[in-house]
C-alpha cells in the first residue's frame, strides 16, 4: 500500500476495502464495543465507549484495509482485545495522557492495536512502544506507519 498522504488518499484506500461516505454499520459497532466493553470490564481493565470512537466505528467498522497483499497484512477496524496485555496496556496509556482511550482497529502483520482518544487523536500499541499517528481519520490514517511520535510526547 503506498502511504496515504492527503484526506482523498485515505478515502481512496478505505474505499477500495468498501467504504462509502455515509456508510452505516453503527449495528455492527455496537456488537463490537459491547464485546470489549465487557471483554475488559471481565480481566479488571474496563474500557467505556465515547462519541469519537463509536462514530468512527459507526462508519467504518468491519473494514480490511490491505497494507501489503503480498505478506496478507491488513489493518482490521474493529475494536478487539489481541494480546492478554491489551486492556492493561490501554488503561496504563490512557492514564499516562490523561484521557480515555477505545480500540477502534488491528494490525494483523504484528498485532499493533489502534486506540482512538476522545479527542479524536488515534494511538498505536506496539512490541516497540507506544506511538501517536494523527489526529481524525484522516491525521490517524496518514500518520499510520513508520516513523511515528511516540505517545510519551503527549502525556500529561
Amino acid at each position: 500500500m503506498p502511504r496515504p498522504e492527503t484526506p482523498a488518499d485515505v478515502d481512496a484506500w478505505f474505499g477500495e476495502h468498501g467504504w462509502f461516505p455515509g456508510r452505516d454499520v453503527a449495528e455492527q459497532a455496537a456488537a463490537f464495543v459491547a464485546e470489549v466493553v465487557e471483554e475488559t470490564r471481565d480481566v479488571g481493565f474496563p474500557v467505556e465507549p465515547f462519541a469519537a470512537a463509536t462514530e468512527f466505528l459507526a462508519e467504518h467498522a468491519g473494514l480490511r484495509l490491505t497494507i501489503d497483499a503480498r505478506r496478507e497484512d491488513y489493518l482490521h477496524i474493529e475494536p478487539v482485545i489481541v494480546w492478554d496485555s491489551t486492556a492493561e496496556e490501554i488503561a496504563e496509556l490512557s492514564r499516562n495522557l490523561g484521557v480515555r482511550l477505545f480500540p477502534v482497529g488491528w494490525d494483523s502483520s504484528e498485532g499493533e492495536v489502534i486506540v482512538m482518544d476522545e479527542r479524536s487523536r488515534f494511538f498505536c500499541l506496539h512490541h516497540t512502544g507506544n506511538y501517536y499517528m494523527g489526529t481524525g481519520k484522516y491525521g490517524g490514517m496518514a500518520g499510520y506507519g513508520y516513523p511515528m511520535r511516540d505517545a510519551e510526547d503527549f502525556y500529561v
